[in-house]
């Protein structure tokens, strides 16, 4: 089985049989996208929420809003259909407790929450979510399915099907 890695503010997009897989998920949120008729799945690592403000950089592969939107265009370059797609997600931890944490949510939270904004947006429906807590994550995106494999010490091992696919 081919598996391709998708490092942190990147995305990747692959047809069956391969796997996409990102390592070392904290608060970053990785966001897998399916066509389920083509086959053909992407993968993104996400840093942070948004691209606006004085934060952002050169790279849009970074921000929730301007990487999802990048690999949503090129997975349609590769015939996918944004009508037939599902998303799901893993990350978006609170890896460290701070003081203040009743006053305002974790980057964890607001890339999660940042997310969910660009999915509906597109209407693309969120099918399966292992975010929150308080640990890192790996994933694995297994583009001969569907399935997302989420790989943690804490929370054990668990796959995530959609039994319609």
């Amino acid at each position: 089985m081919d598996k391709v890695v998708v490092r942190i503010a990147d995305y990747r997009i692959a047809e069956a049989p391969a796997t996409l897989v990102t390592y070392g998920l904290g608060s970053c949120v990785a966001v897998a996208l399916y066509d389920s008729e083509k086959r053909t799945g992407g993968l993104c690592h996400i840093m942070l929420p948004s691209s606006l403000g004085d934060r952002a950089s050169g790279n849009p592969k970074k921000f929730a809003d301007t990487c999802i939107s990048g690999m949503l265009k090129d997975m349609e370059g590769h015939g996918c259909k944004v009508d037939r797609m599902v998303a799901k997600i893993a990350g978006g931890a609170r890896m460290f407790d701070l003081p203040n944490k009743e006053k305002s949510s974790s980057i964890g939270e607001r890339n999660r929450d940042a997310v969910l904004i660009e999915l509906a947006k597109r209407r693309i429906p969120l099918i399966a979510e292992d975010t929150g807590e308080n640990y890192g994550r790996t994933m694995e995106f297994h583009l001969g399915n569907g399935d997302m494999l989420v790989i943690s010490l804490r929370g054990g091992t668990k796959v995530y099907r959609d039994e319609a696919l």
